[in-house]
């Protein structure tokens, strides 16, 4: 990675008690009763180079928040470009340009939703029809997250995948 690839900001932590999100998608995590709590979010404008910003921003807030090393985080760093390359090339982005990447800690897992505006002209879908996800991204997610989804709002729609946290972080 080359410097300028980097997330130059400092990740910023949402201080405690942070609010608790009641999540409305179900995840085996917790019969589909998880809350859970922010503990970063940015939005990116939706260009090719938001990808590698958020892999930086991610790796850098997960590794503050549970003093993980960048070694530990390899596997949720591959998920985040997955993820985001895939709302960058088939979605459209919010109505402000932007897709939104959110950090959260839940129980014993990170969970990152990327939000965008939804599917791209041309593309239309039922309402209720899943998201899909296509090659690669999807055999990464079954291979290495706990949990992954999507879901829709009335401000676009929302990919999310969980991973565990890993022997040996330090829970906040």
């Amino acid at each position: 990675m080359n410097a300028s690839d980097a997330w130059t900001g400092t990740p910023v932590l949402v201080p405690a008690p942070a609010p608790s999100l009641e999540l409305g998608i179900p995840s085996a995590w917790n019969n589909g009763k998880s809350c859970g709590r922010l503990i970063g979010e940015i939005d990116l404008a939706a260009t090719p180079a938001a990808v590698r910003l958020a892999r930086s921003y991610v790796r850098e807030l997960v590794g503050q928040h549970f003093g993980a090393d960048r070694t530990e985080l390899g596997d949720l760093e591959l998920l985040t470009s997955e993820a985001m390359t895939n709302s960058v090339l088939h979605a459209r982005p919010r109505p402000d340009g932007t897709i939104t990447l959110s950090v959260m800690h839940l129980d014993r897992y990170v969970r990152v939703e990327v939000t965008d505006g939804g599917a791209a002209p041309g593309q239309p879908r039922a309402p209720k029809e899943p998201l899909p996800v296509h090659g690669r991204g999807l055999l990464l997610m079954k291979a290495l997250a706990t949990d992954f989804g999507t879901h829709r709002s009335k401000n676009g729609a929302t990919f999310w995948f969980g991973v565990g946290v890993r022997e040996g972080w330090r829970l906040p």
